[in-house]
C-alpha cells in the first residue's frame, strides 16, 4: 500500500518526503523520494500567480507542468516498488471544515495519487497517522481528482 499525507498529520509510519526541499523547513529528516519533487521554474510561476488568475487557471497550469515536466518521465511501477508502504509527505494541511475549499488546499501529492490511481490502478489513500501507528483514512478531494484526471488524459 502507499498513502499520502502532510507533515503535520503523519507521525508515525514510513514517511517519505516528495517535497523540494525534502521537507528542511519543518526540521524532517527522513527518507525522501526527490524525483516525484515539482521543479522550482513552474511551482515559482504558479505561486507567483496565486491570487491574480483563478485557482482553477493556476492549478490546471500546475498540474500539467507537473505532468510534462516531472511525471511523464517516470516509472510508475518504479514508483510503487520504491515506495510500497510509505506515506508520501508534502507541506499543506488537509482541513476539513465547513469552509473548506479543496482548490485552496492543492498539493503535487494528490496529482501523484491521481496519476498512480490512473497508470497502476491503485488507490493512494490520504491519510493522517498519530505517533502509535493509528492510521485515519481521509475523504479524497473529488474537485482536484477531477482536474488531475482531465488534464493528465489530455497530456497522455
Amino acid at each position: 500500500m502507499i498513502y499520502t499525507g502532510s507533515y503535520e498529520n503523519c507521525k508515525s509510519g514510513r514517511r517519505v518526503s516528495i517535497s523540494g526541499d525534502g521537507g528542511k523547513s519543518v526540521s524532517f529528516t527522513e527518507e525522501t523520494y526527490k524525483a516525484l519533487a515539482p521543479k522550482l521554474d513552474f511551482w515559482l510561476l504558479w505561486h507567483d500567480n496565486i491570487g491574480k488568475i483563478s485557482d482553477i487557471e493556476n492549478n490546471d497550469f500546475y498540474i500539467t507542468e507537473y505532468y510534462k515536466k516531472v511525471l511523464q518521465y517516470i516509472d510508475p511501477n518504479q514508483v510503487l516498488i520504491d515506495l510500497e508502504n510509505a506515506i508520501m509527505l508534502c507541506y499543506e494541511p488537509f482541513p476539513i471544515d465547513e469552509d473548506y475549499n479543496p482548490r485552496l488546499h492543492f498539493c503535487h501529492r494528490h496529482i501523484v495519487s491521481v496519476w498512480l490511481e490512473l497508470e497502476c490502478g491503485i488507490l493512494v489513500p490520504e491519510i493522517t497517522t498519530d505517533e502509535y501507528g493509528n492510521i485515519t483514512e481521509l475523504p479524497k478531494i473529488s474537485t482536484i481528482n477531477d482536474d488531475v484526471k482531465r488534464l493528465i488524459y489530455k497530456n497522455i
